[in-house]
């Protein structure tokens, strides 16, 4: 790990323009000892690892983008366990055929354009770092000044922190904001939503949804937040509704509940 000495920006963004503690390849946990959550950004030690889910070979963009900005989004879907001598399309990394059986995390890798996304399969050996949403909040001041004031998506993270912290829930960007925080690539513009997660492991009141809505909505840019149970992630516009019952967006998949804290109900 590079020790960087205080109010050396320039030399800190040359050694490791990424920022913060990496950990290096092998079957250990992470950083803080917690596998990865949908949302979180992961900082790949070897891009050339991930695996589309589609199969074949990684595209000629996003093997651009994983070489100046080797950042990818964990998605819901359930993490996988396998060996890397049973995958039909090999790692070029160079690991132990004879290792346990490696997990991997479903994962977005997002381009500079609209539309590019790739879903793929990431070994958790493989990752250098991980941010979960509520650490990107720092990251803001690492942008350009220019760049914020242009992006009202970035520029009103500041207000939306004092409304949430209200209601004491932890939150944080994901979505376009999120990896232009981790990653610094430039892919919000003026039109970008500010999607948002709170986290919500015991149960939030209708009425203090409603009154956390209702400041969002009032921002000057389109907000989406949903929030994140134990047991998935459900829209915070559609609980502040109060319809009789919800979608609740799991791993495995949505599922229709009436109690997104207590789900009894089968899925969808």
């Amino acid at each position: 790990m590079t020790v960087v000495p205080s109010g050396s920006h320039a030399r800190r963004t040359a050694e490791d323009p990424h920022g913060g503690p990496r950990r290096r390849v092998g079957p250990l946990a992470a950083l803080d000892g917690r596998l990865p959550g949908a949302h979180d950004l992961l900082l790949m030690q070897c891009p050339g690892s991930l695996r589309p889910l589609a199969g074949g070979e990684l595209p000629d963009w996003a093997r651009v983008v994983l070489r100046t900005h080797p950042w990818v989004t964990v998605g819901r879907a359930p993490a996988v366990v396998g060996h890397p001598a049973d995958l039909p399309h090999p790692e070029r990394c160079t690991r132990d055929v004879e290792a346990a059986p490696e997990v991997r995390f479903p994962v977005t890798v997002r381009g500079p354009h609209p539309g590019q996304r790739l879903d793929a399969l990431a070994p958790w050996a493989a990752v250098a770092r991980t941010l979960r949403p509520e650490q990107l909040i720092g990251r803001r001041e690492l942008l350009a000044p220019g760049r914020i004031a242009e992006v009202p998506a970035l520029a009103l993270l500041p207000e939306v922190g004092g409304l949430v912290s209200d209601h004491r829930l932890p939150w944080g960007p994901v979505g376009a904001v999120a990896y232009e925080l981790a990653a610094g690539l430039p892919v919000t513009g003026p039109l970008t939503p500010l999607r948002l997660v709170l986290r919500a492991p015991q149960p939030v009141s209708r009425r203090d949804a409603l009154q956390l809505w209702r400041a969002l909505v009032k921002l000057p840019v389109p907000v989406q937040a949903e929030l994140e149970t134990r047991h998935g992630g459900v829209r915070l516009a559609e609980y502040a509704a109060s319809p009789y019952t919800l979608t609740l967006q799991t791993p495995h998949g949505p599922r229709e509940v009436r109690d997104p804290w207590f789900p009894r109900d089968p899925y969808a």
